[in-house]
């Protein structure tokens, strides 16, 4: 999470060590559904940068990234929107 962080809110993502699949902060934990994450606040980064290593060293989760919101709560860039949605064709 080395990158300077533009930006207001923020959702906070990260792949599950289990499945490997993506993964957003909930109330209740680390969920799939993109649709309960939390909406994090710049000024409280610091505290679930805490969360993110405390998992990690669980084994819970890896990579933990914020994603950049705009003004209306939709996620800002191109690959963050892929990671949401999954695979947008068949393999």
């Amino acid at each position: 999470m080395g990158k300077k962080l533009q930006g207001d809110f923020f959702f906070l993502s990260a792949n599950d060590l289990k499945t490997g699949g993506v993964v957003f902060l909930t109330k209740n934990g680390w969920s799939q559904t993109y649709s309960h994450a939390i909406k994090i606040h710049i000024n409280d980064i610091e505290k679930f940068e805490e969360i993110c290593k405390k998992d990690e060293k669980k084994c819970i989760i890896i990579s933990a990234k914020f994603v950049e919101l705009d003004e209306a709560g939709n996620i800002k860039t191109l690959r963050d929107k892929i990671r949401k949605s999954g695979l947008t064709f068949k393999i």
